[in-house]
């Protein structure tokens, strides 16, 4: 019996701002976006999509997803660290990111939020990803401004992934049981020697030229600018804890 390679869940806007920067979705072997690149000012539907399950035939059963939140995140410009904050190249950085409800595959889901009531990420559980399926997770991502004063040309948005195929404390997590598709930036999640090792999902945002032009003089080729949750967010908003306010994964 041939199996099903992939549930699906349509997002029609996500599609056509890949056909319109000319691309399109394709298989996917690792935790990515489907629509990995977007245009500014622009307010899609997205997924996350999983890939795989932990190997050897395991189920993905949970899933834990962190955006950068802002206030503490590491900045690079072409690549290299800087002191600015993400506010000097996006004038609207903040609550841009909503989870879509969708329990095709996970019975529970809810958003994590910070201090003031802004999404930095969300959790999906009580399901099962088997090994040889695609998982499609949706989102919506706001239209991101990029500042006119600045030489910013793309801002690239870096998230933090994890792929759960076991519940377990910290110190459990090991091949076969967490893919951590996560920044190294020094956080109990960054899971060196783990598949996704310094592999994240990425979502970058390509400047307008025509309605918001750089200054040529001033700016040159512009710069790529990338905005990464720190070690101390990751470790605050990685976990999974529910709406009771249970601490569900990694065990405490």
């Amino acid at each position: 019996m041939i199996k099903p390679n992939q549930f699906k869940f349509p997002t029609h806007t996500a599609l056509t701002i890949a056909l319109l920067l000319g691309s399109s979705p394709n298989a996917f072997s690792h935790t990515r976006l489907e629509v990995p690149t977007v245009a500014e000012n622009l307010r899609i539907s997205n997924n996350v999509v999983i890939g795989h399950g932990c190997g050897d035939g395991t189920n993905v059963i949970a899933h834990s997803v962190v955006f950068p939140d802002g206030v503490d995140s590491i900045v690079k410009v072409n690549g290299a660290p800087t002191t600015d904050t993400i506010d000097v190249y996006v004038t609207n950085y903040g609550n841009l990111y909503q989870k879509i409800l969708n329990h095709s595959v996970f019975k529970d889901e809810d958003e994590k939020h910070d201090a003031n009531g802004n999404t930095v990420g969300y959790y999906t559980r009580d399901g099962k990803s088997p090994d040889y399926y695609a998982t499609y997770v949706p989102f919506r991502a706001g239209a991101m401004a990029i500042e006119p004063a600045s030489c910013a040309k793309s801002v690239k948005v870096t998230l933090g992934i994890a792929d759960i195929c076991k519940i377990t404390t910290k110190a459990g997590f090991a091949e076969g049981i967490v893919n951590l598709w996560t920044p190294a930036v020094g956080s109990e999640y960054d899971g060196p020697g783990l598949h996704g090792f310094n592999s994240p999902a990425t979502l970058t945002v390509m400047r307008d030229l025509v309605n918001n032009p750089m200054d040529a003089a001033a700016c040159g080729d512009g710069l790529d600018v990338e905005v990464i949750p720190s070690a101390a967010q990751m470790n605050r908003d990685m976990p999974i804890v529910n709406k009771k306010g249970t601490q569900i994964w990694p065990k405490p």
